[in-house]
């Protein structure tokens, strides 16, 4: 938990209003992404390591797990919310909270099923993975995951309100941060010709593929989980700026 607070510390505080201004203003948008990203993944890279090492000390089975129906659907729930997460990495650029690109464009494709795939997609990943964590420390880090991807989006919104205003906050109007909300309520509506498939495809094929090697995605002290996730942000950022240049 004191690696988790470290962790969204760092990647929460920097990004409020007054603090991050005065970053800005003195580092330039560009140096103060570089360095508020290698702190994130630092701390990430401490977090995920930990993680590792003890993600086998105290067992305990969860209850859900003895129910295959009910196992199965978390399962499900899991490749749906992945899947956002990565559709979110592939069309990033295109998205309003994309850095270096702060622009609000009409409703189209995953955002009106919801305006924070990245931020949705991870808590409903990690919540399904919390229920069916083996241990406590498994358990602790998949919902400081749903916890700080709830809170992200949150604080990502209030900031953009602030520095867009009006377009920003009738996007918000329009959205919604869980899945299908928005639509249920009928602020919105799914038009399927516009949805990325090949992007939710490719998020549900690296899903399965993860599924084939899940018991050792967190060999080697987390190396892996930590590699992959600082190529997507370094990537994710590096196609961002590109596009805005």
């Amino acid at each position: 938990m004191l690696l988790w607070l470290l962790f969204g510390g760092t990647h929460v505080v920097p990004t409020l209003g007054p603090i991050r201004r005065r970053l800005v203003r003195g580092l330039g948008e560009g140096a103060f992404v570089a360095i508020y990203s290698a702190i994130a993944i630092g701390t990430f890279a401490a977090l995920v390591h930990y993680v590792a090492l003890h993600r086998l000390a105290d067992p305990h089975l969860a209850f859900v797990v003895t129910i295959p129906p009910v196992r199965g659907a978390l399962i499900a729930l899991s490749v749906a919310g992945f899947s956002l997460f990565v559709a979110a990495i592939l069309i990033y650029p295109a998205l309003p909270m994309a850095v270096f690109r702060h622009r609000v464009r009409p409703v189209r494709g995953v955002q009106q099923i919801t305006r924070h795939p990245f931020f949705s997609g991870i808590a409903i990943w990690a919540a399904a993975h919390a229920l069916l964590a083996p241990t406590t420390v498994t358990f602790v880090f998949f919902i400081g995951v749903v916890v700080l991807a709830f809170v992200g989006g949150l604080h990502q919104d209030r900031r953009l309100v602030a520095e867009m205003g009006e377009p920003y906050r009738a996007y918000l109007a329009a959205t919604s941060f869980w899945p299908l909300v928005a639509v249920i309520t009928k602020r919105q509506k799914i038009v399927w010709r516009e949805q990325p498939w090949f992007r939710y495809g490719v998020g549900m094929g690296v899903s399965l593929l993860l599924y084939q090697v899940h018991d050792h995605i967190f060999d080697r002290g987390g190396a892996y989980v930590i590699a992959v996730v600082r190529a997507g942000s370094i990537v994710a950022i590096l196609n961002s700026r590109a596009r805005a240049s």
